[in-house]
């Protein structure tokens, strides 16, 4: 049986989640890595705990552009940060166990994810939550509680926002999501530039790659302080595993990571 094996990323979203079907005849679900493109060669191998995994993706040729496309139309930064300073928008603390992470937070940008992040701000689901995915000049990820937390049923995915031209750009603020309509509670605080990646389109197409805010220019060092423990599993790292952290809840956490930083809470101010 073969131990290895490799498929061309079909054409997709970005952040999809892919069924693919192994050697084995196991079919296996995987998370597209935001860096993945339709056309790559994905390989994956089993490792010494028998369980498939990325091994390394080759870059495709890519397609020719189509002429006919429109260019992002992006906001300046001016522009963010006036959005930003603006009577709209609301200020939410983070508090960490590296310290406090200041967002705005602008509904215009994604009305109904900011609906959402503010939702889950008042209810305090912030609590006591691992940032299980954090990666150097990447990102940073949280949301993730156990399946048993009342937490994690009490929410329904959300429909997409339509894109209005909001740059992943450092600092940006959004949901993660593995396709339309699957935003919920877990949130992704860009730690690099990725407009090049996330969030291009026509505006006005809904889109899950719709930021609803932007961490403060003076908490920007405690964002990039959070401990980077690497990607997940199912993209090829060595950091958390997110379905164990929603099996077994923090416990997993504080025994196999306890570098892992917390998000302790969240509160508007």
């Amino acid at each position: 049986m073969a131990e290895a094996f490799s498929f061309t990323v079909p054409e997709c979203e970005q952040g999809v989640t892919l069924k693919v079907k192994a050697p084995d005849g196991v079919t296996l679900k995987i998370p597209l890595p935001e860096n993945v493109l339709p056309g790559d060669e994905l390989h994956l191998g089993k490792g010494e705990d028998e369980n498939w995994g990325i091994t390394k993706c080759l870059r495709g040729v890519p397609a020719e552009a189509d002429p006919a496309a429109p260019e992002p139309q992006w906001w300046s930064a001016a522009d963010l940060a006036s959005a930003c300073a603006g009577p709209e928008a609301v200020t939410v603390r983070m508090e960490t166990t590296k310290g406090p992470i200041l967002i705005k937070v602008v509904p215009s940008w994604a009305p109904i994810g900011a609906q959402r992040f503010l939702e889950l701000v008042a209810d305090g689901y912030y609590s006591e939550v691992a940032i299980y995915r954090a990666i150097n000049h990447g990102l940073l990820q949280f949301g993730v509680v156990k399946g048993t937390d009342p937490r994690s049923s009490q929410y329904e995915r959300l429909p997409d926002d339509p894109l209005v031209g909001i740059p992943y750009a450092e600092g940006i603020v959004g949901f993660a999501a593995a396709g339309p309509g699957t935003r919920k509670s877990t949130v992704c605080i860009m730690k690099a530039d990725f407009r090049t990646q996330l969030g291009k389109g026509a505006l006005g197409t809904p889109s899950t790659e719709t930021p609803f805010g932007m961490v403060f220019p003076e908490s920007m060092a405690v964002m990039h302080s959070i401990t980077c423990l690497g990607d997940i599993p199912q993209c090829g790292g060595k950091g958390p595993c997110p379905g164990k952290l929603e099996e077994l809840g923090n416990d997993y956490i504080h025994s196999e990571f306890p570098a892992c930083d917390f998000v302790i809470g969240a509160a508007t101010v």
